[in-house]
């Protein structure tokens, strides 16, 4: 059971950069204290023996260092990376399967790199929720507490967004 706590506390670690990141003012630091949050829960998803979450992070990993680039560098807005890493991801399904629950990280994914590609918020917001909802019975399933809290947190902040930014207000 100590080991569990153990565990527990590196999830909360990275936890604390995702929450970091969401008030960085500049877009390299976001990117930056999403990729420790993305090592930290790596190594919490590779101790509780969730080796599809663990494959999944470290896909965002790559996908947001190129991402990061996307419209400054001409190699990073290439289409050929939003299906490279979608094929990456169904490569670590093929290759990480262990029954039905390893599809919820990897359908994540796709939806969230398909998110991250896009440019308008709108987009990025609905795949992000789509994204969040279908992590939570992985991360429940491999018993990642954080994980959880990470996935209800995303989902309520979303959710918010799309309640300010994206519903139509009827004009009377």
């Amino acid at each position: 059971m100590q080991n569990f706590w153990v565990i527990q506390a590196i999830g909360a670690i990275a936890l604390v950069f995702i929450f970091l990141s969401w008030n960085a003012k500049e877009r390299k630091n976001i990117f930056f204290l999403q990729s420790i949050n993305l090592v930290f829960f790596t190594i919490h998803y590779l101790l509780l023996a969730a080796y599809a979450g663990a494959a999944m992070c470290v896909v965002v990993l790559a996908r947001n260092f190129v991402f990061s680039r996307k419209g400054e560098e001409k190699w990073a807005s290439h289409p050929a990376w939003l299906y490279g890493f979608i094929a990456l991801a169904i490569g670590f399904l093929l290759v990480l399967w262990d029954g039905w629950i390893t599809l919820f990280p990897i359908v994540g994914i796709i939806f969230g790199t398909y998110a991250m590609w896009n440019v308008r918020p709108a987009d990025i917001r609905f795949f992000m929720l789509i994204s969040a909802l279908v992590w939570i019975p992985y991360v429940i399933f491999v018993g990642s507490y954080p994980g959880l809290l990470n996935q209800i947190v995303a989902t309520v902040g979303i959710l918010a967004g799309m309640y300010r930014h994206d519903r139509k207000v009827p004009v009377v």
